[in-house]
């Protein structure tokens, strides 16, 4: 099995809701998905596409940190092909949406 980790920090800006919403919206019209518009697991093109808001608990629970969010977008497939394509459509669509995914060592 093949896989691809990508984080995604979000702000709070409604725009990055919105960008996450599409990427969703294009996943569940062209494969099948079950979920909401910000968690959900689809399958599409030969890979399993989960999106996932992830929890990053403080070292320092004394320390107040900022509130940000983050999302785990975890992209695996049986075929280098199908997981290089699938990881490939996610990112592109991110980034046309203003959003930077980094990709995780795994």
């Amino acid at each position: 099995m093949f896989r691809a980790v990508y984080d995604l920090v979000l702000r709070g800006v409604p725009e990055e809701l919105a960008c996450l919403t599409r990427l969703g919206e294009y996943l569940f019209s062209r494969g099948t998905c079950v979920g909401t518009h910000t968690s959900f697991l689809c399958s599409y093109s030969g890979s399993v596409v989960k999106v996932t808001p992830h929890v990053v608990r403080p070292h320092y629970p004394a320390y107040e940190l900022p509130q940000v969010g983050s999302v785990r977008i975890i992209v695996e497939s049986s075929g280098q092909d199908s997981l290089a394509a699938v990881a490939s459509e996610v990112y592109r669509r991110l980034r046309e949406c203003g959003l930077t995914p980094r990709l995780l060592p795994e």
